[in-house]
């Protein structure tokens, strides 16, 4: 049955404008930033410093020119993997807004197994045949000994979501690694690859979390290094 309301749309003779896709904000709902680290320095496989490489040089530069894009933003509280090149990243947006850092070891990057330590890098970079036949699978399983796409995903949406629990009507912004915003991402989609998304050095995905689900508004935004379109 049509209501009366029905009725006058029906027969209005008004302009109508194209309604937004962007739904109407859930009164409940927290904004999240993910943001992958700025670029990591170079290490020697097998090293000491390889297991926890602080930022490059142009990683620290990518990490200010983030702070100053988001200058203006409104966050309420930023988190970051416990790793040097995540809080080091994540300083300078904390610093501008007199706010500490919360640290959790369970935005660290993947657990790779036999393929930590700088063992992931060199494969890659040599491109050892192992490697290649690996990265077109686009999941982690296939890396011997580590922790798999689904303990992956579930320790990084328990994270993020207890924290949009916490911060529901806020805006966080949560630091970590490229491979943990493919993975929640995923999560997020139901899609069968972790490895299926470009996430440059400092970019942003945007997703607004409620109780009636996920809006994800942007991935892999890098604007304040290049336009990704462009380049």
């Amino acid at each position: 049955m049509n209501t009366p309301s029905d009725a006058v749309m029906a027969n209005s003779t008004e302009a109508v404008p194209q309604p937004t896709l962007r739904g109407e904000p859930h009164p409940d709902e927290c904004e999240i930033l993910l943001i992958r680290h700025g670029r990591s320095a170079d290490v020697v496989p097998g090293s000491p410093e390889s297991a926890d490489p602080p930022l490059h040089v142009l990683g620290e530069e990518q990490a200010t020119r983030l702070a100053a894009r988001l200058a203006a933003k409104r966050i309420d509280a930023v988190y970051s993997s416990h790793l040097a090149r995540a809080m080091q990243t994540a300083a300078p947006i904390a610093a501008a807004r007199g706010l500490d850092v919360g640290g959790f070891n369970d935005l660290e990057e993947v657990r790779l197994g036999d393929w930590s330590n700088g063992e992931f890098r060199r494969r890659a970079a040599a491109r050892d045949p192992e490697w290649v036949a690996w990265s077109l699978t686009g999941r982690w399983d296939g890396i011997p000994g580590a922790e798999g796409d689904d303990a992956f995903r579930a320790r990084v949406a328990a994270v993020v979501e207890s924290l949009a629990e916490q911060h529901r009507g806020q805006c966080i912004a949560v630091v970590c690694h490229g491979g943990v915003i493919g993975a929640y991402l995923a999560h997020v989609f139901g899609i069968h690859r972790s490895a299926w998304l470009t996430v440059e050095n400092t970019s942003i995905s945007q997703l607004r979390l409620s109780p009636v689900g996920p809006v994800v508004v942007t991935a892999n935004d890098c604007h304040h290094l290049y336009d990704p379109v462009l380049s």
